[in-house]
């Protein structure tokens, strides 16, 4: 095994990724599809692992550690293509970037928005670079410092990583206005029988909401499950059923006909900002830690 990556190794891998196959790539790349295939080999040789199970004449179908493997360099990739940009505002002293990655309900939500609003007001020099993202791959940005702060469900165990909490809050259950519980400002476990639940599938927020569950005799009907807790939100606004998630993925749905209602036992979500210790001190890490508390 080598211990030399080359760029144009991720990028022939990179576009085999985005286009499915060789040929595909071959294309994006303006390369031939022996050229590109070298390339893969080469990257494979290199890590001592499989990116792909070759299947003849069907799409490139990723390992699983192929996917981790992508899922942990797309961003450094992204930030190459940056460079020229950011070399030049550099040179210029014109322009300073901030990076955040967040889980997408609190990227989505109306409080990180104010408090951006709130930042860039009087932060005119400052761009800000957002990163959705799910909550388990938001620590490993952070750590690899593709991200100079995360936004996350806390707690955080990682021992490279500090966290700062800037606000609790109670999951909810979200259904369409229509719905017969819509005019309940409580609902709990026991008002769910007969009802399809729709519920986040992804940790750690999964692992809130079924303690919680657990607590009725009832057969529940789990009926939809989505990694995305705003997925969950988006269909129980199309009358799917109830959705149990966090409570900022509502407020994604600024004029949907939908419901948000209080959840009953109380299921404690506590959200924080996620930096390594060398971002602890940041100034403008610090200011929008402050913007954001403001917002709340």
């Amino acid at each position: 095994m080598s211990d030399q990556i080359r760029l144009r190794q991720l990028r022939a891998y990179q576009a085999i990724m985005v286009a499915g196959s060789v040929s595909g790539a071959a294309d994006r790349l303006n390369m031939t599809q022996p050229a590109v295939s070298r390339q893969l080999a080469a990257l494979e040789d290199t890590l001592g692992f499989r990116l792909f199970n070759r299947r003849s004449g069907g799409p490139m179908q990723p390992t699983r550690t192929g996917i981790q493997f992508f899922k942990a360099m797309e961003g450094t990739l992204a930030r190459l293509d940056d460079l020229p940009m950011i070399a030049r505002e550099i040179a210029e002293r014109s322009r300073e970037w901030l990076r955040i990655a967040a889980t997408p309900p609190l990227i989505n939500s109306r409080l990180l928005a104010d408090a951006l609003r709130l930042f860039g007001s009087e932060n005119e020099n400052v761009r800000l670079m957002l990163e959705p993202r799910h909550r388990l791959d938001i620590e490993e940005w952070v750590v690899s410092r593709q991200v100079d702060l995360g936004l996350a469900l806390l707690p955080v165990e990682n021992p490279m990583i500090e966290a700062v909490p800037l606000i609790t809050r109670n999951a909810v259950a979200v259904v369409h206005e229509d719905h017969p519980l819509a005019a309940r400002e409580v609902i709990s476990p026991a008002d769910l029988r007969g009802e399809r639940l729709i519920l986040p599938s992804r940790q750690p927020l999964r692992n809130f909401i079924d303690p919680a569950l657990s607590s009725t005799d009832a057969k529940l009907d789990i009926f939809i499950e989505s990694a995305s807790a705003i997925t969950c939100c988006r269909y129980a606004a199309e009358g799917f059923g109830v959705a149990i998630c966090d409570p900022f993925s509502p407020t994604a749905f600024i004029g949907a006909r939908i419901k948000t209602l209080d959840w009953k036992p109380d299921i404690s979500l506590t959200y924080g900002a996620i930096f390594t210790k060398e971002n602890k001190e940041s100034d403008i890490v610090k200011k929008i830690i402050s913007y954001i508390r403001e917002s709340l």
